[in-house]
């Protein structure tokens, strides 16, 4: 190759925004292999987390996930020929989010606000440092993260914050807008006022 078209694809490669970030998003995907001993316990613990509301809150509570799961992956598809057959050896555990920010921040905040969930969690695999403190953890994160093929949001540019903003600011100007129809211009001017007053903190 010309070394004036290796210089202009390596411009561009630099030039490229990496793969797991999309506007103010970052994207975060992991796959760890299970100790085969704590499968059954990870899945039984997975299935209850779905009807156990404190289990839900422990991570509901960060505002600035976007979207969290983590999935026991027990074999990989097979499409047909030429693809190969892949066995595993384990079951991994595969864990996608997206978020606000760098994913550094994002796991100092899971180190020191949920620790025993991410060690009860993460910790069924091998060589995981349990938090606290979280810079191990952030290290064993960076060994086996991966890249996003594909990344997508509907809002690249709006944080979990003002998403939410918006939503509450539109349901609040729906019921303005009914509850003026019938209304005089002082008494609209009072409504719009107080509207003001209601959504001030989404703006």
């Amino acid at each position: 190759m010309a070394p004036a078209l290796t210089a202009a694809r390596k411009d561009a490669e630099e030039a490229a925004p990496p793969g797991n970030t999309l506007g103010r998003l970052f994207c975060l995907t992991l796959f760890t292999p299970i100790r085969p001993q704590w499968v059954p316990v990870l899945r039984a613990a997975m299935w209850l987390a779905k009807y156990v509301p404190l289990a839900q809150k422990h991570i509901l509570q960060f505002n600035f996930i976007h979207f969290v799961r983590w999935t026991i992956v027990g074999k990989m598809p097979y499409h047909g020929p030429p693809q190969a057959r892949e066995h595993l050896r384990y079951q991994y555990l595969f864990f996608e989010s997206n978020f606000d920010g760098p994913w550094q921040h994002y796991i100092d905040a899971f180190a020191y606000c949920i620790p025993a969930d991410i060690r009860f969690t993460w910790g069924r695999g091998f060589a995981f440092p349990g938090p606290p403190p979280a810079e191990p953890l952030k290290n064993w994160i960076a060994m086996n993260s991966m890249d996003g093929g594909t990344y997508y949001c509907a809002y690249p540019q709006a944080s979990t914050r003002m998403v939410k903003s918006a939503l509450a600011t539109r349901n609040r100007l729906v019921r303005l807008v009914a509850d003026s129809r019938n209304s005089g211009p002082d008494e609209f001017m009072a409504q719009y006022e107080q509207f003001l007053t209601d959504i001030q903190a989404h703006l």
